[in-house]
């Protein structure tokens, strides 16, 4: 199965191919999407809506925005563990629970690749990154496309005229 991945700075979500059709795999929780957040406390880590909603009780614990230190030398210092984590390494954690969402609903954890979508203005150090953190999870063919394309071929794909005039908007977030 090839996915579609949406590595968000606040929310992710992953689609894939099932049995000819596109479709949306929703979190163990139900929800379209997974809020990007790592929650550690007492050694044990949760991510997604459970992490999100630790940010108000206790801030120090949770790490959130990382996306945005991707590419570079920064950590994120987490109160719940002993060593710090990575943008790329907490980056990693998303894609594995995404992947881990796939699994439950299909069964199999058996992926032939990947696209993942990046902001237009990440550079070249990002971009890696984001291919490593994917290595990382487990993914070994990785392809990334500029979240503007994304939106701009999914524009394409239901379109009724085609005279190449689209205007395509990211809002982000």
């Amino acid at each position: 199965m090839y996915l579609g991945i949406d590595l968000g700075t606040s929310n992710s979500a992953v689609v894939g191919v099932d049995n000819g059709e596109l479709r949306l795999f929703k979190t163990i929780d139900g929800q379209d999407v997974l809020p990007s957040a790592i929650h550690y406390s007492r050694g044990r880590m949760t991510i997604g809506t459970r992490a999100k909603a630790q940010a108000e009780l206790s801030p120090g614990n949770v790490a959130q925005g990382f996306k945005r230190l991707m590419g570079t030398s920064s950590t994120i210092e987490l109160e719940g563990t002993d060593a710090p984590l990575s943008p790329e390494e907490a980056s990693s954690e998303i894609i594995r629970e995404l992947l881990r969402q796939v699994a439950a609903e299909t069964g199999s954890n058996q992926f032939a690749g990947a696209i993942i979508t990046i902001p237009a203005a990440f550079d070249q150090m990002q971009s890696e990154a984001t291919i490593r953190a994917a290595h990382s999870a487990g993914l070994s063919k990785v392809g990334l496309l500029q979240e503007p394309v994304a939106a701009a071929m999914a524009a394409l794909e239901g379109a009724t005229r085609r005279d190449g005039r689209f205007l395509v908007y990211d809002l982000g977030g």
